[in-house]
């Protein structure tokens, strides 16, 4: 178990608790959702009673993700025994759902990106791990040794299995490890649905978002000997698609899977001269590391940031930061 004695701590401030609150990042993605709603049931069934936040609205193809119905369900609870922080690296992953961290007794972070800003009374972060949804499944183990209760169940398995399936783009990225595989195994043991999970979330699609993706890879473009590729989600391509930045998730690997590229951004248009820009990379090319060159953050391979401007001046930017790397 990775970071046992850290984890442990972790717990014990869960346990400690009676009410207790699970942030999750914007634009959430099955790892903090997934891993948030697990370690709420899990928590509840040894009678705390727990709340998950999220500033935005989950992403449609996650609906079937059980229990997610209740995301923002507000019990009047003003004052949180314990805040944590799920899936995020930095306090600027949340916004109005800030407030319950802010005013919790004890402030909790329960993360795996290689970068973590220091954020609260007790910080795990554990960068090896393909998913938070590993670390979850440490927390719940430690909990039914700790309780010897059961707590793991179908749901709790669907939930965390989804969130690893997210994360390891159905364990075909490089940050799958054995012991990925092992929790993943176990979770099987639940009647988890494979197939079917991954399906809803790697294979299918809208005709909208097939749309959007033809028209953004046909306008593809590379550079320092095709080792750079960059695609752009212009408020256009949006509009004229009848899609919006949900729809761009996964597109960019189109761009990082061609053998020559090291390096993948793409640039969707978020505001008027305001750019969301997600980074994949090949080793050696750490994307942490340049994403932080713009106050970004993530992880080894996969990382994001926001650039403002004009979009010939954030391209030129990034280009920069890429040849500077590479």
């Amino acid at each position: 178990m990775k970071e046992r004695a850290k984890l442990e701590k972790y717990v014990s401030y869960l346990d400690k608790a009676e009410t207790v609150a699970l942030l999750c990042h914007v634009s959430p993605d099955s790892d903090t959702l997934g891993s948030a709603l697990a370690l709420r049931l899990a928590l509840q069934k040894l009678g705390k009673q727990v709340c998950v936040f999220c500033d935005d609205e989950p992403p449609i193809r996650l609906s079937f993700l059980p229990t997610i119905k209740c995301i923002n369900q507000d019990y009047n609870i003003k004052k949180f025994d314990v805040a944590s922080a799920i899936d995020c690296s930095d306090s600027d992953r949340f916004n109005v759902i800030g407030k319950y961290f802010k005013h919790a007794v004890k402030k909790l972070v329960l993360d795996h990106h290689k970068t973590t800003d220091n954020f609260a009374d007790f910080i795990i972060s554990v960068p090896e791990a393909a998913a938070t949804a590993e670390l979850v499944y440490y927390v719940i183990e430690l909990l039914e040794e700790k309780h010897e209760v059961k707590l793991f169940d179908y749901d709790v398995a669907v939930l965390l299995y989804a969130a690893i399936v997210g994360d390891t783009g159905a364990f075909s990225f490089s940050n799958t490890t054995e012991e990925t595989f092992r929790i993943a195994s176990s979770l099987l043991e639940y009647d988890v649905p494979s197939r079917d999970i991954i399906y809803k979330m790697i294979k299918s699609q809208s005709i909208k978002r097939f749309t959007l993706k033809a028209r953004v890879l046909n306008k593809a473009k590379f550079y320092s000997d095709n080792k750079i590729g960059i695609i752009t989600f212009t408020k256009a391509d949006f509009d004229e698609t009848n899609t919006s930045t949900d729809n761009t998730e996964g597109i960019i690997n189109e761009i990082v899977d061609i053998d020559e590229v090291l390096i993948a951004f793409a640039v969707s248009e978020v505001y008027d001269k305001n750019y969301k820009v997600s980074i994949r990379t090949k080793a050696p090319i750490d994307a942490a590391a340049l994403s932080t060159v713009f106050g970004g953050g993530g992880h080894e391979r996969a990382s994001g940031c926001r650039l403002s401007g004009f979009y010939e001046d954030v391209i030129e930017k990034l280009l920069k930061a890429a040849n500077d790397l590479l």
